[in-house]
């Protein structure tokens, strides 16, 4: 051996359980913190495209220009693009349908809110693109390079756009067309500024130039590229995410440092032959770091390679799953967030081997060759651990004094164990707080169809188009949506909520002749039998039995609503009043204007059936800070005073998407009959949402199993060590008398302790963060915090389970070794 320092590679190669847990540790860890950064990063990247899509890729707007203006736009070094366009006349395709032209230049085109289906942008004044469900109405059999025919004019179709479900609803379209000619003067500027450029001073610079009145700003896209301003919302959303990443990072060094720390206690005698031949503290030091190099060497670029492939992974598996990509764009591999996640780990590695390396070269030789370094004496106490005797026998207590006897490794076990059980927790409650504020999917997503009517029909017709439409082949649900009414509530006291109590308006006290009680605005959305089956998936409490619901006067409450607060500029998520099944309502119909609620008599009582958490449908109602009701038909039909309530819309569920042209065809014969209803098709929009949903889901989901497996893989490694270097010590305690039976109970009782405090001390932490989250989370949208008892749990046992089976190996290898040999044996 030529130098000291190739001791590194020796060390690495005898220990390979211990090199290879340590480097997977290594791998696990920098995957998660590449894997997060890639996918946020790809996040960002995607929103802009979308946003791009959906508002356009314009910075500013100016609606009213002069020459000057428009010189000294156009000629700035920051603006990369721009485009004028004007909007032209409003044609009518039928009664019903009405088309506004919007003709722009080339640059404007791009810039404008467009999505291309399937086609291109027009390219001359002779071609168009439009909505598909538009060019149906005027052709149905038109597609790219049909020619149509709008009040005289004719045009190429270049091009097929996105549907957009309002202007679905409202019946106005729009088609798109180019022109090189165009009044600038009487027309809008459309500017795009450079990625070069500083773009929020660009944009204050560009503002200037024209009054407030007459510039828009694309303000979506501004905050996504950082140029918003102070945006509440996006910085408690980063900050939640960098409690995460520091967490992560925390965590790694500290595993890496208990890897490292075991390692050096394992070969503590041989750092004490090599101090006792002349070696000096500093190169001990340096062979310790030299580890951590070469740990490094393999960890990191494996950890890269990892989280590059958990993010094509993700891109794949929403290709299989929704049969389209998750994000518009495919994953943006970013070098910087590479290079700093390789950084991260780096320095984590070395942070973490210092310590260990310091301990190593500081130990004195004849110390370290006797091992007396590692022997810890106990202080006596007259106090003894009676009830652990008492309830565990004499091998817990054993097990206890055992576990407080060397503090060092006491606080090393735990500690491991709690980095462990805190690191489920806050991943756990990230990812709850993450789907509380995102939107909640429900039945209407699984929509494909609707036919919606805006003026009231023949008798009978309803039954008609319901009849007709359930006997389709490609149809498998019809859903009758009726249209919302609004009621006064009456409520108890008790019902009131301090969450709500600073919201002005939602709270009424009134006197009634049992005492004060609240009013509160409530609204009664009706279903029918198919609704109110689909209703009992999002059951919480009670009963939805239709029958019931029928025969009596009783109502369905939805839990959760989310409304906007005027005083703190948030959403607030979170039930309005607290009701139970068996509660009493009283409801008296809200005309428009204050009804005198003073009198018992005067009103309906209702009683509350069941409570479902979310709407199981999107709610029909104008004003969502309403207290949000369901029942049946013949139940609303009673509490108006009315007859034959008819429904208002039909939502389709098909069998399968794939059959999604073949239906429309099959819908649009059922509604041809009628003109005064529509059809609307849901499915690129709610396919779009239900992915990105879904897939929310597998990523959170997966770094949850990498977290617990990181958390496994550090209890495993730290517990099986703790047993392996105390090999003498147990085979001492067999030699004076403990059965191979008591050994066994005293090892998995003190795993099991340390489960028990590592739990203890993680949860707590982990609860502590928990709520520092929910503090960034609330300037996104405003929910009650819960202390994360299901993560809490789950975490704890899963400690607990994987401490029991750590010290299982270690004990059965320790049973095959002969015991006098055991006690011989030097560390």
């Amino acid at each position: 051996m030529r130098s000291y320092k190739q001791l590194t590679r020796k060390y690495l190669k005898a220990s390979k359980k211990r090199t290879a847990l340590t480097i997977l540790g290594i791998t696990l860890s920098i995957s998660l913190i590449s894997a997060i950064g890639l996918f946020l990063f790809w996040i960002q990247q995607a929103e802009i495209e979308e946003t791009k899509q959906t508002k356009g890729a314009y910075h500013v707007m100016f609606t009213k220009l002069d020459s000057d203006t428009v010189n000294k736009v156009i000629h700035n070094p920051n603006v990369s693009r721009y485009g004028f366009f004007t909007i032209g006349e409003t044609m009518s395709i039928n009664e019903k349908v009405m088309v506004t032209e919007y003709i722009a230049t080339n640059r404007a085109l791009e810039l404008l809110p467009t999505h291309v289906k399937k086609g291109r942008l027009p390219k001359n004044e002779t071609e168009a693109a439009l909505e598909e469900w538009l060019l149906k109405q005027i052709d149905p059999q038109a597609t790219v390079g049909s020619r149509i025919t709008l009040q005289h004019k004719q045009y190429t179709v270049s091009g097929i756009l996105g549907n957009d479900v309002e202007n679905q609803i409202s019946n106005k379209g729009i088609l798109l067309s180019k022109t090189n000619k165009i009044d600038e003067t009487n027309a809008s500027l459309l500017v795009e500024i450079s990625e070069k450029a500083d773009l929020e001073k660009t944009v204050n610079e560009l503002k200037k130039l024209s009054d407030d009145r007459y510039v828009q700003l694309n303000t979506k896209l501004l905050i996504l590229q950082g140029a918003g301003g102070d945006n509440e919302q996006a910085i408690g959303l980063y900050a939640a995410v960098a409690i995460i990443i520091g967490i992560v990072v925390i965590s790694t060094i500290a595993i890496i440092y208990n890897s490292f720390q075991i390692g050096i206690v394992e070969r503590i005698k041989q750092f004490g032959l090599l101090r006792a031949i002349g070696a000096t503290p500093k190169q001990i030091r340096a062979v310790v770091i030299r580890e951590a190099t070469f740990l490094s060497l393999i960890g990191i670029p494996l950890g890269l390679l990892c989280g590059l492939v958990a993010i094509y992974g993700i891109f794949f598996a929403s290709k299989l799953i929704a049969n389209e990509a998750l994000f518009a764009t495919p994953p943006i591999i970013s070098r910087n967030i590479l290079l700093l996640s390789a950084a991260i780990g780096l320095t984590s590695i070395y942070v973490s081997a210092w310590l260990p390396a310091r301990f190593a070269g500081s130990i004195s030789p004849l110390a370290a060759i006797s091992s007396r370094a590692l022997i810890v004496k106990e202080r006596i106490k007259k106090r003894k651990n009676r009830w652990i005797s008492k309830w565990l026998g004499f091998e817990g207590m054993l097990a206890a004094k055992n576990m407080k006897r060397d503090r060092k490794r006491y606080r090393i076990t735990v500690f491991s164990i709690t980095i462990s059980v805190m690191l489920f927790i806050v991943f756990k409650s990230f990812m709850d707080m993450a789907f509380t504020i995102s939107e909640h999917p429900n039945e209407s997503r699984n929509i494909h169809f609707s036919i919606v009517k805006d003026t009231p029909e023949a008798k009978g017709t309803a039954a008609s188009i319901s009849a007709a439409l359930r006997a389709l082949p490609t149809v498998d649900k019809v859903y009758e949506a009726y249209e919302s009414h609004d009621f006064y509530a009456i409520i108890d006291k008790e019902s009131e909520l301090k969450a709500v109590q600073p919201f002005e308006g939602i709270y009424q006290p009134i006197d009634w002749p049992d005492g004060e009680k609240i009013m509160v605005e409530a609204t009664i959305n009706i279903y029918d039998s198919e609704s109110l089956k689909a209703a009992r998936r999002y059951l919480e409490a009670g009963n939805i039995d239709e029958q019931q619901l029928t025969k009596e006067n009783v109502v369905i409450v939805i839990k959760n609503n989310e409304f906007y607060n005027d005083k703190t500029k948030k959403f607030y998520n979170g039930p309005i009043a607290h009701l139970q099944p068996g509660d009493e309502i009283y409801l008296e119909k809200d005309v428009g204007q204050r009804a005198p609620v003073s009198y018992k008599d005067a009103m309906q009582k209702v009683k509350v059936a069941a409570v479902v958490e979310d709407d199981p449908f999107h709610f029909r109602s104008s004003n969502p800070s309403r207290l949000k009701l369901i029942t049946t038909k013949t139940v609303a039909e009673r509490l108006l005073s009315q007859q034959k309530l008819q429904p208002v819309q039909w939502n389709i569920k098909l069998k399968t998407a794939e059959s999604e042209k073949e239906a429309e065809k099959q819908i649009e014969a059922v509604i041809r009959p009628y003109p005064s209803v529509m059809l609307i098709n849901h499915i690129d929009t709610n396919r779009k949402a239900k992915s990105s949903i879904l897939m929310l889901q597998i990523l959170v989901y997966g770094f949850i199993i990498v977290v617990s497996f990181i958390g496994s893989v550090n209890i495993i490694n730290t517990l099986t060590t703790n047993i392996l270097l105390r090999k003498r010590e147990l085979a001492s305690l067999q030699a004076i008398g403990l059965t191979n039976k008591g050994l066994k109970k005293m090892i998995v009782l003190e795993g099991v302790m340390y489960g028990t405090m590592g739990t203890l001390y993680g949860s707590i932490i982990g609860c502590g963060l928990s709520y520092l989250m929910y503090m960034f989370f609330i300037d996104v949208k405003q929910f009650s915090w819960q202390p994360p008892w299901t993560a809490m749990l789950i975490a704890g046992a899963a400690a607990v389970v994987i401490a029991y089976l750590s010290v299982l190996p270690p004990l059965a290898r320790m049973k095959k070794e002969h015991l006098i040999e055991a006690i011989r044996e030097e560390y």
